[in-house]
């Protein structure tokens, strides 16, 4: 769970590096094996962007609590 903006940074990090790492991976794996390659990266990315959503979408805590 995203708590603070530091820990929002390195989750969008994470996943763009999934990302690329797919990228990488769609060019060098027959499509059998990427599919089975890439499921529980994407279902972590899925995970991951779902974590950036909810806490970008909870209200920020005021500078005087």
């Amino acid at each position: 769970m995203i708590q603070n903006d530091a820990q929002l940074h390195q989750a969008q990090a994470d996943i763009q590096k999934l990302w690329r790492f797919l990228e990488s991976a769609r060019l060098t794996h027959s499509s059998v094996d990427y599919e089975r390659l890439a499921a529980p990266y994407l279902l972590q990315i899925q995970e991951r962007q779902q974590e950036v959503l909810n806490y970008l979408s909870a209200n920020p805590k005021s500078a005087d609590t």
